[in-house]
């Protein structure tokens, strides 16, 4: 397959995907994540691949999210894989590491710690963006931060809508290593040296059992699919991506109000 978003090489037993949009700052598209899902898919499966690392190009940005230039309800914002490219690195049979140089905001910072190792220069950022410019994230990809930094950090994280120092993000859990830009390709050959010298196998059943962990959140339909799923065709949902782009404040009274959703506890559910 020829590739225009990503690049994609192997050697010595590594697999590196780059995401290739230095012009937007790494920004994914559906393109983009279709591309990735089919590297992944060959990476997960070539025996001769021991870990992964996903970098971006250029030295402003990791990935800088969803590209908001694009109409969110087209295939061309959300891609046509069947499969989630999110899925696919958890699901890897091995290691994956993020090598982030620059921002990882929202959809990069969700891949960042979706990887099994999180590997930053001291340039790097992070932080998540969805309530304030109308991006409806819930379920899994929210909640799984959680277990990644505890509650109240991601919390923190996704409802205060801050972005984060590399050196912070170490000391909240969401980064492994943080070193000066121009050491981060030997801090990640480290890491690749490190798991290529481990059991294969032994790897791949420990993956399986932090992932165990976690798994029955995968079952649990999101919430905006419950209860908001036409969110991204609603007046505010447009007025958040517009006011993005054009740097402004946004229109309060385009918000949607409160929808009242009262959890069950388990005992009322069975009743």
């Amino acid at each position: 397959m020829g590739y225009s978003d990503i690049l994609y090489r192997k050697a010595d037993g590594v697999a590196r995907i780059t995401i290739n949009r230095p012009e937007v700052y790494n920004a994914i598209r559906g393109k983009t994540t279709d591309e990735m899902a089919v590297a992944l898919e060959d990476a997960a499966t070539d025996e001769a691949i021991r870990v992964v690392v996903i970098a971006g190009a250029g030295p402003n940005a990791f990935c800088s999210g969803r590209d908001q230039s694009e109409d969110r309800s087209s295939p061309e914002y959300s891609g046509t894989s069947e499969s989630s490219f999110t899925d696919l690195i958890r699901n890897m049979p091995k290691p994956v590491i993020a090598m982030v140089d620059g921002f990882a905001i929202g959809s990069g910072n969700i891949m960042a710690y979706t990887c099994d190792f999180t590997v930053a220069s001291t340039r790097s950022t992070f932080g998540q963006t969805g309530p304030r410019v109308g991006s409806p994230a819930a379920g899994f990809g929210v909640g799984y931060l959680a277990h990644v930094v505890g509650q109240k950090r991601a919390r923190e994280i996704w409802m205060l809508t801050q972005q984060y120092t590399a050196q912070r993000a170490y000391e909240m859990g969401l980064v492994n290593s943080v070193v000066p830009a121009e050491e981060l390709e030997a801090e990640v050959a480290r890491y690749c040296g490190l798991i290529k010298n481990n059991s294969p196998l032994i790897l791949e059943l420990e993956k399986l059992t932090f992932n165990e962990v976690t798994e029955y959140m995968q079952d649990i339909p999101s919430p905006t699919e419950r209860y908001a799923p036409n969110y991204i065709e609603s007046e505010e949902a447009e007025e958040r991506r517009l006011a993005f782009i054009e740097r402004r404040p946004i229109d309060p009274s385009k918000n949607l109000p409160t929808l009242g959703i009262k959890l069950k506890s388990p005992a009322a559910a069975a009743d």
